[in-house]
């Protein structure tokens, strides 16, 4: 999967954005502005400016006659990772309404079957696999060596953490989060807004909005 070096833009500027700022500066990409929700934060990237909220991206969108842009001309990533998958579709859509592209970011180790799907504004890390036919959904991370086998199906705004494991024919519902390591048995089923604790081993399927820990998977006490 290739990506035209255009100028880029990136809604959050933490971690996500670091490591997306880390492969896109390898295929020549030039970001030119990061935004965030949180005054606090600081831009990561010497250089590189940051502005706050939707004031702040309508403020950038104004200056773009200035440099012979236009926002049909530059690409968009919500790089905010996590279990903020909600956070990271709404950003993505508030920059594709005004104008902007969403793009994926894919690290030049990863790799990704020709014969599976990748939606929009997808990351996937340094040493994935997704296999064929499985498909991943809108505003997905994939993160650090995560395993997607064949024939699986992420929903939009998921996040497998580093290592985690999906066997073959595997469904996580949208706005999910596996933790690092965790490890999801074939033809399993992580319904809508769950959770899957680091390390845990799934063998049954897993309720809409449950936390699921141990091996094998139980329900969280609290």
């Amino acid at each position: 999967m290739e990506n035209i070096a255009r100028p880029c833009i990136v809604w959050g500027a933490t971690g996500q954005a670091k490591v997306d700022y880390d492969i896109l500066e390898t295929e020549g990409v030039m970001i030119i502005h990061f935004f965030e929700n949180n005054k606090n934060v600081t831009s990561p990237i010497d250089g590189v400016p940051i502005s706050y909220g939707l004031k702040g991206l309508i403020n950038f969108i104004d200056t773009l006659d200035g440099q012979h842009l236009r926002p049909g001309d530059i690409d968009c990533i919500s790089a905010i990772g996590g279990g903020n998958g909600e956070d990271r579709e709404s950003m993505a859509r508030l920059m594709e309404a005004n104008g902007f592209k969403s793009r994926s970011v894919i690290h030049k180790s990863a790799i990704i079957s020709p014969l599976s799907k990748i939606g929009s504004n997808v990351q996937v890390l340094a040493g994935s696999i997704v296999g064929a036919f499985a498909s991943i959904g809108n505003n997905t991370i994939i993160n650090t060596g995560a395993n997607v086998d064949h024939d699986c199906i992420i929903g939009r705004n998921c996040h497998l953490g580093p290592r985690a494991t999906l066997a073959g024919e595997v469904i996580v519902e949208d706005n999910s989060f596996i933790g690092t390591n965790a490890t999801i048995l074939p033809q399993k089923r992580i319904c809508m807004g769950s959770l899957v604790g680091a390390g845990a081993v799934v063998t049954k399927d897993v309720a809409t909005g449950a936390i699921v820990v141990g091996n094998p998977a139980r329900i969280l006490v609290k």
